[in-house]
């Protein structure tokens, strides 16, 4: 007969939780547990923020941080991208629904300059996404320019600012580039 030990059993539900984090919300709530979750709530909330299915991304991402997942969590690895760079950088948006949430992070301390290599700031990889216009992007440009923390002078990728790397991207982000402008003028 085989008995299965304790810590078998959280690595059981924790290889469980990995395999539902990127589907609905209700396969993902039919395995969760906050106490399954605990020592691994920052790292679900990083891969839950990366689901495709939006109103699952929403909703896992809100149970997560009601149970304690910090909003600042970046991955260990690599370039230690945060959740701001992982929820700007996906390729599908539902930019008015997501506002509560990316609003959500960066009041929960989510860092809004944090520059990783391959990607730089959060704005910057939000103005990356050239499938959207700026006119579909400005629910996200509302909450990041309302950010007294925003600095569009510091140094990023390329030891260029983060202004200097938008703008070379004038041409297909002319509002943004103005938006910048205008917020560095009333600085």
């Amino acid at each position: 007969m085989y008995f299965t030990t304790q810590s078998e059993s959280k690595g059981a539900a924790v290889t469980t939780l990995h395999g539902v984090v990127s589907r609905s919300y209700a396969e993902f709530m039919s395995v969760y547990s906050d106490s399954d979750a605990s020592l691994i709530a920052d790292e679900l909330l990083l891969q839950s923020l990366g689901n495709n299915d939006v109103a699952a991304r929403i909703a896992i991402a809100d149970q997560l941080l009601d149970d304690g997942a910090d909003p600042a969590a970046q991955y260990q690895d690599g370039d230690c991208a945060n959740t701001l760079h992982v929820l700007l950088g996906r390729g599908l948006h539902d930019f008015e629904a997501e506002v509560p949430l990316l609003t959500r992070l960066l009041d929960g301390g989510a860092d809004i300059n944090k520059v990783i290599r391959k990607f730089g700031t959060p704005l910057e990889t939000l103005a990356a996404q050239f499938k959207f216009s700026d006119e579909r992007l400005a629910p996200f440009y509302d909450v990041l320019f309302a950010r007294d923390d925003l600095d569009l002078m510091q140094t990023s990728v390329h030891d260029r600012s983060v202004y200097a790397n938008v703008q070379k991207w004038v041409q297909r982000r002319e509002a943004l580039v103005a938006r910048m402008d205008e917020h560095l003028r009333d600085r």
